[in-house]
């Protein structure tokens, strides 16, 4: 069982923080009865810089919370594991890709698969889930909303993430939480 370590725990419970407030920030009702937000943009670089595990967990506590907090608590269960999910996914696909090589081509590619495919599970995820909340044909009113919701936080958190390791944030990170 992999044990977490003090600065790890205070890394996790800082990207469950943003998560949060990046969920909370700004949200938009769907016809589904939930929202479309900037939060995703927090949950793709959970995974990345604290890794799958510790950056799933962020992510979907964060997510949980965000839900909790605004009145949407019918979808907390889900958002936890479909946000952790998603997390552990583009942190898996950008570390496994970018570690085998550290040029900007496959970082991108790294990240744009891992993206592609957390979203892929977000929609998928949601999909299911409000599907035996409201029907498949109220359900699949929130795919839009929900494709629109990945790939605006993958566009989001791309720069973010480009300024991040012009800084060589997250080797720093990395470092800290070997420590």
């Amino acid at each position: 069982m992999q044990r977490f370590k003090t600065k790890q725990l205070a890394l996790s419970g800082l990207m469950a923080a943003l998560v949060m407030v990046g969920t909370m920030l700004i949200q938009v009702p769907t016809p589904t009865k939930g929202y479309i937000h900037i939060g995703d943009s927090m949950v793709y670089l959970s995974g990345i810089l604290l890794g799958p595990v510790a950056g799933g967990l962020a992510a979907a506590l964060g997510s949980l919370l965000a839900d909790v907090a605004s009145g949407y608590g019918i979808y907390a269960p889900a958002t936890f594991v479909i946000k952790g999910l998603d997390a552990l996914v583009v942190g898996y696909c950008y570390h496994i890709i970018a570690r085998s090589s550290s040029t900007l081509t496959r970082k991108t590619f790294g990240y744009v698969l891992g993206v592609a495919l957390g979203g892929a599970i977000m929609v998928g995820g949601y999909l299911v889930y409000e599907t035996l909340l409201y029907g498949f044909a109220t359900a699949v009113l929130g795919i839009v909303g929900n494709i629109t919701q990945a790939a605006g936080g993958g566009i989001l958190a791309f720069p973010l993430l480009a300024a991040l390791e012009k800084m060589n944030v997250p080797q720093k990170m990395k470092e800290a939480l070997i420590k």
